[in-house]
């Protein structure tokens, strides 16, 4: 066998190409509608916070926070709480911001990878109440160059903390999980310390 090398599928194998700034142009991709839609209505038809948006408020939250400002550092007082944060390990403490915000009695919303081999992913399944596995790759609705759009790379969930996305399940298969009660949830340590964005 001979040595591959400048192979495309490479990048897949090099955690320095992997793991982007939170604040990278790349980490940006914004909810589409038909996915988008379904969540509100799950959360009775309000998202009272989106934690981690754009300046402009596509998902049109009563409260949001946008760069430069770091959403998983301010306050998540809020009934309900959609959080599409950035993936790769920037999604980490977003995870953890959420499964705190379900443990306090708000109703939590969270769209990530299906990366159900992590750890993280355990740590949130273990302490949500729902958790839905949207078919198909989610279309987030920006061009590319050849003008498709672009899909996530991988297979994408949401979780819920706090709501049952049963109700959701035009997206694709969910469940309730056997989980303790929110008050009793989360073990999952904290650092809510903010980190330096550009």
């Amino acid at each position: 066998m001979s040595e591959v090398t400048g192979s495309v599928a490479l990048f897949r194998f090099d955690n320095e190409l992997r793991r982007r700034p939170e604040a990278a142009a790349e980490q940006v991709h914004l909810t589409p509608g038909y996915v988008l839609d379904p969540i509100r209505a799950v959360l009775g038809g309000r998202i009272e916070l989106d934690p981690c948006t754009t300046g402009d408020n596509p998902v049109g939250a009563d409260r949001f926070y946008a760069l430069p400002d770091d959403g998983a550092a301010l306050p998540w007082n809020a009934a309900t709480i959609f959080c599409n944060p950035p993936y790769g390990e920037a999604r980490v403490r977003w995870v953890r911001r959420c499964a705190e915000a379900g443990a306090t009695g708000s109703e939590v919303v969270l769209l990530i990878p299906a990366h159900t081999d992590t750890r993280i992913w355990h740590d949130a399944m273990a302490s949500a109440a729902s958790v839905l596995f949207i078919k198909g790759r989610v279309k987030f609705g920006l061009p590319r160059g050849n003008g498709r759009q672009i899909a996530a790379s991988h297979p994408s969930a949401l979780l819920g903390w706090n709501v049952d996305l049963r109700q959701a399940e035009q997206l694709g298969t969910a469940t309730l999980l056997d989980n303790p009660p929110a008050s009793t949830y989360v073990d999952i340590p904290l650092d809510l310390r903010p980190v330096r964005l550009p």
